[in-house]
């Protein structure tokens, strides 16, 4: 059979695991009935013939094809919402670390780097942070190839050996390798293909509270880890510091690594070419994301900084104002979700938390540009800023789900197109944070009044363009009327 015709049926038995269950003879009636339906005979490109024949075998036995449904986990199963409570310790390490990062970046600047400008010592966690969310295409399409696990077990390998490894690092370069570069690099890995697997549990109705509830380990990991760096950082040192971040990072990424897998129906159809054109709507709300995580994260880097050299706080009342600023982010992440998944959506609900994002910043503005700004109404803004910002990180998720699967059979060629975003973000991620710092470096040097100006008014803006090319996003995709979206 192999000299009249293009494959064997060994070749049968590799792409689909169904043939091993039919008869020899079967083989040969499914083999001779293939000119019938237009596969040539030794001519052409073998790997489109095998395809074609591929193709033909389903149309012939389709009960070999198509999986028994009782096979299938159903979407927002027990299992899924295991999935995304454990999703809560994957989160609580890819995100506590990089969101706890104000410490490090005062810590760095005033001890450990002190010849640094803040601009040079800001790329070391915009680096960390970009690589959480860059690594979205690569990871995206090898986790659509049937590689999660590996990725997923060696990106939590990878991330707790850096965290270690920065422990023994005293210079910049060595600093950015480590903590910026590897430990990005893992928990890069783990994040997006965690998300991915868990967009496969989901359908659209129930994903943003899954999201929701596996963001809630940010606000709890950021506390833990900002609670560590204050104490450890002042009575053991460095070193010891991160390496009791690297037991903690070990033991709670654990869970993770024993529970989460993909859905079973998302390796039932995989493609890795992505086939829908990219709409308006789409490009739009990329855009808008870019914008919006351009700005987001300047208060979270910058608060600390800001309440000691201007406000002239002590370390620990500093330090105190982002744990405030941190526990109302956790509210914040699932009261959105709850509006999202209940009434609205998550484009709807995220348009308004970016606007408000936007507002808290330009009210930071403008009390310390009268030098009205104190420590009272500094921790109100704080507060404010961390309550409305969390909508735009724990949404952005969702958002990108809503704009990436229209249908089932969609749901693995969601993957490219969702890990686009990822990247987009994750380069507002690199420079967002590094622009800031530079901002403030230039008014520092040329001696001018109210150095975080700049600064904030570049964070501010970037948040407002964001929520405008969003809403317009909203526009273009559900039009004017009111409409869950």
């Amino acid at each position: 059979m192999s000299g009249r015709y293009s494959f064997t049926p060994g070749e049968l038995t590799r792409p689909y695991p169904e043939y091993r269950v039919l008869h020899l003879a079967q083989k040969d009636n499914f083999a001779a009935s293939l000119p019938r339906y237009g596969v040539a005979a030794n001519t052409g490109n073998p790997l489109t013939q095998q395809r074609t024949a591929s193709e033909v075998f389903r149309q012939l036995y389709p009960r070999y094809t198509t999986p028994h449904p009782t096979a299938l986990e159903p979407l927002n199963s027990r299992t899924a919402w295991l999935h995304a409570l454990t999703g809560f310790f994957v989160i609580f390490n890819c995100w506590g670390l990089p969101n706890s990062w104000g410490v490090l970046q005062d810590y760095y600047e005033h001890y450990h780097l002190p010849h640094e400008p803040a601009s040079t010592i800001a790329w070391i966690g915009s680096t960390q942070l970009a690589l959480v969310f860059g690594l979205g295409v690569p990871v995206g399409r090898l986790v659509d190839s049937g590689y999660f696990r590996p990725l997923f077990h060696c990106g939590s390998v990878l991330s707790v050996l850096a965290i270690f490894m920065s422990s023994f690092c005293m210079e910049w370069w060595s600093l950015w390798l480590t903590q910026g570069l590897l430990v990005g690099l893992g928990m890069g890995m783990v994040f997006c293909s965690g998300i991915v697997a868990l967009m496969t549990w989901f359908d659209e109705t129930r994903i943003a509270g899954a999201m929701g509830l596996g963001a809630a380990g940010s606000c709890v990991g950021v506390i833990v880890y900002v609670l560590i760096l204050r104490h450890f950082l002042a009575s053991s040192g460095f070193a010891t510091t991160m390496r009791i971040i690297g037991g903690v990072a070990a033991v709670t990424i654990m869970p993770a690594n024993l529970v989460y897998r993909k859905a079973p129906e998302a390796s039932i159809a995989r493609s890795t070419t992505l086939r829908s054109p990219l709409s308006p709507a789409y490009l739009l709300v990329a855009l808008g994301l870019f914008f919006a995580f351009l700005g987001v994260y300047f208060g979270f880097v910058y608060l600390v900084n800001y309440s000691v050299t201007v406000l002239h706080l002590s370390d620990t009342a500093a330090t105190n104002l982002l744990i405030f600023m941190l526990a109302a982010n956790l509210p914040g992440r699932f009261v959105p979700a709850l509006i999202s998944d209940r009434c609205i959506g998550p484009l709807n609900t995220i348009i308004p938390a970016t606007v408000l994002s936007s507002l808290s910043i330009w009210i930071w503005t403008a009390s310390s540009s009268r030098g009205s700004s104190s420590k009272s109404s500094l921790t109100i803004v704080a507060c404010f800023y961390g309550f409305v910002s969390a909508g735009i990180q724990v949404l952005y998720a969702p958002v990108v789900y809503s704009f990436c699967i229209e249908t089932n059979t969609e749901r693995d060629r969601s993957f490219s197109k969702t890990g686009g975003i990822f990247t987009l973000v994750g380069i507002a991620c690199l420079v967002g944070t590094p622009i800031g710092g530079a901002l403030i470096s230039y008014r520092l040097d040329k001696g001018m009044d109210h150095p975080y100006l700049g600064a904030q008014c570049f964070a501010g803006t970037s948040l407002l363009l964001g929520g405008i090319l969003l809403f317009f996003s909203r526009v273009a995709k559900a039009g004017w009327g009111r409409c869950k979206a």
